[in-house]
């Protein structure tokens, strides 16, 4: 059996902020504020450039300078669905708007199915992933997840543990790995975007995607500017030497909104937080 490695993009997460004072108390959040373009930008790439199109709050449309667009549906106030050119991502929610349910599809061969479970301040997930074989349509392989997730009083994920199970034609793995987070007070990025805070737990703000070639699962955020952490520590355990830990440093406008973002990763050789060369920059529509 081939070790696998558990490996984090979980990345953009301790958070610190460039400003003193980031306490909301002394600003009067203005709910129609939105993100109307973020530019993502990484050092050894051109940047991305990202714009948002909105039905008042509610989210429509992400496009993107270079890519396809991505369109967003509602039911009411909350999103039911979020798709892209070959894939789409489906949420079911209980009669107390909790998200219960989700499905990610990318094309006939990728299929994600997580169900959420809530008592009170705790969230237990079951994620089923599979791959099939593009050429005859047989399965290649399952990952089973179990995740357990512990929310504060805003019900965003403060830690969760996950134990996930491969089962494939070729080799076969059980990984365990533990996350925790904290928050700033700051206002984030997304907040004011209608249903955006259902999806705390989900994988859209925190990733948990997995990418076989390289026989690696990989735990990862997909939009930590959904949640305004300023703190995550992932401990592998045997499958890394150290936790990983990283954090972002913000810039934030007269409202309280992040308008810069740079993130720094931990180097446990010299105990700094060090550059990675990944930055977002945040406009809004006032």
């Amino acid at each position: 059996m081939k070790k696998f490695f558990f490996t984090a993009l979980v990345g953009a997460m301790m958070i610190s902020c460039s400003r003193d004072n980031d306490d909301t108390g002394s600003v009067t959040n203005d709910t129609s504020i939105l993100p109307t373009k973020i530019i993502s930008s990484y050092k050894y790439r051109e940047d991305i450039e990202t714009t948002y199109t909105y039905n008042g709050n509610k989210l429509v449309k992400k496009s993107y300078k270079y890519g396809d667009d991505i369109f967003y549906t509602y039911t009411g106030d909350l999103i039911t669905s979020i798709k892209g050119k070959g894939w789409s991502r489906t949420f079911t929610y209980d009669s107390n708007d909790n998200l219960i349910s989700e499905k990610l599809m990318r094309g006939k061969n990728l299929v994600d199915d997580i169900t959420y479970t809530i008592n009170g301040s705790t969230v237990t997930a079951q994620r089923i992933s599979k791959e099939y074989n593009k050429s005859d349509g047989a399965l290649s392989y399952t990952i089973t997840s179990n995740i357990t997730y512990t929310l504060d009083e805003k019900k965003r994920p403060i830690k969760y543990t996950i134990t996930s199970q491969k089962v494939g034609t070729e080799e076969n793995a059980i990984l365990n790995g533990t996350c925790t987070y904290s928050y700033n007070n700051h206002m984030s990025v997304m907040q004011n975007i209608t249903g955006m805070d259902k999806l705390a737990y989900s994988s859209v703000a925190l990733g948990l995607s997995y990418y076989s070639k390289r026989s690696n699962f990989t735990v990862g955020v997909q939009d930590y500017l959904l949640l305004p952490f300023s703190y995550a520590k992932e401990d592998l355990g045997a499958y890394n030497s150290y936790p990983h830990e990283s954090k972002i440093e913000y810039t934030l406008n007269a409202n309280n909104y992040p308008t810069r973002t740079k993130k720094l990763s931990y180097n446990p050789y010299n105990g700094q937080y060090e550059d990675t060369g990944y930055y977002f920059t945040i406009e809004y529509n006032k």
